[in-house]
């Protein structure tokens, strides 16, 4: 379920209607530790922080909302 539930967040981002454009300033250590990881993924830094950001509101809401 988790993975497939992913995925279709993904996609879902992805997709050019649900898209928004923004910009973030990350601290350079952080910023070279995301680009460390996006290359050991073989990914766009944009596709892993969508991916880490994602997560991250779907574990927030659960804890808001734990009968879902």
């Amino acid at each position: 379920r988790g993975m497939m539930n992913w995925q279709h967040i993904l996609l879902e981002l992805m997709s050019q209607s649900d898209r928004v454009q923004t910009s973030v300033y990350f601290p350079k250590d952080v910023y070279e530790a995301l680009v460390r990881w996006a290359e050991e993924e073989d990914r766009p830094i944009s596709n892993l922080v969508v991916r880490i950001a994602s997560k991250a509101v779907e574990e927030r809401e659960k804890k808001q909302n734990p009968s879902d």
